[in-house]
């Protein structure tokens, strides 16, 4: 299997910690696409160039973060990860996390890709009303950590490094429990720190 993705994006980290949790990892090639680099661009077999994306060895293609879990979790019947019973609930979960974590982009684009007198300050604060709403629902709806963790955990985890990659970690001032929590995630999985995005970018 080849997994298309970089090691800033917070849903290929997603994927990446999965794989790890489910044994996976050693069967997948890691390829590093660049979004600044055109010819690293042009080796994702996704049409839309979006990352992550996994090619299995038959060649089928799998896209977008979530259904590449779910895909590893049944491959690997590791199904304590997505208790059939929890499935709704879980997803849902995990939905939040990620949508948190497309405001957060939506935040670094805006800066990225526009000259600085051209940012929209009121988009900024929209996507950031999201950001911190998320969390704030979160830290209302915490879940114990246990050592192998489910699949909304892994993306509010995932979520939260990439507030600290890119915003310095500033979230963790008002989402004292959230940063407790994230240590615990961290030191009782280890897969999360083998995806450090400050370690491998």
């Amino acid at each position: 299997m080849k997994l298309y993705s970089s090691a800033p994006s917070p849903f290929g980290r997603k994927v990446k910690i999965t794989a790890h949790l489910t044994g996976l990892f050693d069967q997948i090639e890691v390829v590093n696409v660049d979004g600044h680099d055109p010819q690293s661009v042009v080796l994702n077999p996704n049409p839309l160039k979006k990352i992550p994306a996994l090619e299995l060895d038959s060649g089928q293609l799998i896209v977008d973060s979530k259904v590449i879990c779910e895909h590893l979790i049944k491959q690997s019947e590791r199904l304590e990860l997505l208790p059939e019973d929890r499935c709704v609930e879980l997803l849902s979960r995990a939905a939040l996390a990620d949508g948190i974590a497309e405001a957060a982009l939506l935040m670094v684009y805006e800066r990225r890709f526009r000259a600085e007198s051209q940012i929209n300050t009121d988009w900024l604060t929209h996507q950031n009303q999201k950001v911190l709403s998320g969390l704030e629902w979160f830290t209302d709806n915490l879940t114990e950590v246990i050592t192998t963790p489910t699949i909304d955990q892994v993306g509010l985890a995932v979520t939260l490094g990439y507030l600290d990659f890119r915003f310095s970690g500033e979230w963790r001032t008002q989402s004292t429990d959230l940063a407790l929590w994230l240590t615990q995630f961290q030191q009782m999985v280890p897969g999360y720190q083998l995806t450090d995005p400050q370690a491998h970018a």
